[in-house]
């Protein structure tokens, strides 16, 4: 997931050179997670800094996890004497660095979950001050990832935060040749062969292929799917033939939440079937939806819905989000709703091919039976004429 990404990791590592607050925006599936990860964290940390990365915004105590996360990396990575304090973040990072000589990296990973999460609670508005005040001041790095449609709630933070999105990087699709790149790593990775053809098709492939260059998340399944069936097939080279016969890259990366949801029954398909409205938009964006919908909504499957809620967690298709309203689920990521979208959309289009099928059999077999009934009627009468 960083093939291409040298530049990102470079121009994040000097804005936090140079003292900057950064916003990192992304699409979702390009990358970001894995690009403050494993990317810019090991580059912030062969610099000097310690670093730290967040993304557990769920529940009460967010803020009391990352405190504890920021005194575990300093006391790991820097001084295994250091103990936390109840100081302000301001203050709880000065100290740090006074402590160890050495400033705090804070990646906040998946920043829009906090701000649809926490949405107006007084938690919030009190970690929003503690937040602004560390960032103004420059007792640490800080570096936000986040979904751009999270940035309407992000400029809250404008009264706190001076030119609070001057530095805003916004993270786009990889080249065509590092989506290239990216899948012959992972067919080295499986220490198999692929063919230049079968790259190709991969890349070029909607929905890996995207406007401006390559979609990383789903290169990565496309290429996965591709070697997954190669292996079935007890060969070791990944080859094109077996892309056309799957119906294509395309259909290949589309489909690959279909083993899943086969795994869990017919029952339980048919009432996620069910559920799919009330968790994508008509155009495919995630929705969150109370459980006591989801229920009510089951139909005849009621009594399975208490099976599928965890089973769906567990295969993590749905995520749960502990929000102050109460418990809500949701597609546990955009891309993940994009294929199970395709998966409905071809479902319901089967379901409505078998009912043109059923109507087409009820209307022969309707006209079949007047035929005969008015051939027995003639008959009838021929015969008492007769």
């Amino acid at each position: 997931m960083l093939c291409g990404r040298e530049a990102d990791i470079r121009t994040i590592a000097d804005n936090c050179r140079a003292g900057r607050f950064t916003v990192l925006t992304s699409e979702p599936g390009l990358g970001a997670s894995s690009l403050l990860r494993a990317g810019v964290a090991p580059a912030l940390q062969r610099a000097g800094y310690i670093t730290v990365v967040h993304s557990a915004w769920q529940g009460r105590y967010f803020a009391e996890r990352l405190r504890d996360a920021i005194a575990t990396a300093v006391h790991e990575q820097a001084d295994g004497a250091f103990v936390p304090d109840l100081d302000a973040l301001r203050d709880f990072l000065g100290r740090a660095h006074r402590k160890t000589g050495r400033t705090v990296a804070i990646l906040l990973d998946q920043f829009e979950d906090y701000l649809q999460i926490q949405a107006e609670t007084d938690i919030a508005n009190d970690f929003d001050a503690e937040l602004s005040d560390a960032v103004s001041s420059r007792a640490g790095c800080f570096i936000i990832g986040l979904h751009p449609d999270a940035i309407p709630a992000l400029e809250r933070l404008n009264q706190h935060i001076p030119n609070l999105m001057g530095n805003r990087m916004a993270l786009g699709p990889i080249s065509t040749e590092a989506g290239k790149e990216l899948v012959r790593k992972a067919a080295a990775r499986a220490d198999m062969k692929i063919e230049a053809e079968a790259v190709d098709q991969i890349v070029a492939a909607p929905p890996a292929a995207v406007e401006g260059g390559v979609h990383p998340l789903f290169a990565a399944v496309g290429a996965a799917c591709l070697l997954e069936a190669e292996s079935n097939l007890k060969s070791r080279v990944a080859r094109a033939a077996t892309l056309t016969a799957n119906g294509g890259a395309g259909r290949l990366i589309l489909g690959s939440i279909d083993p899943v949801i086969d795994e869990l029954g017919t029952n339980h398909a048919e009432l996620l079937l069910r559920w799919i409205p009330f968790l994508l938009s008509p155009d495919g964006r995630r929705l969150v939806a109370r459980e006591e919908a989801l229920v009510a909504h089951a139909g005849k499957w009621n009594r399975f819905a208490v099976t599928l809620l965890p089973l769906l967690l567990k295969k993590d298709i749905l995520r749960a989000l502990e929000m102050p309203a109460g418990l809500r689920y949701e597609i546990a990521r955009q891309s993940t709703a994009t294929v199970v979208n395709d998966w409905w959309v071809r479902a319901e289009a089967t379901i409505a091919a078998r009912q043109r099928a059923l109507f087409r059999i009820r209307s022969i077999s309707i006209a079949a039976g007047a035929i005969i009934l008015a051939y027995l009627i003639y008959l009838f009468f021929s015969v008492k004429q007769t």
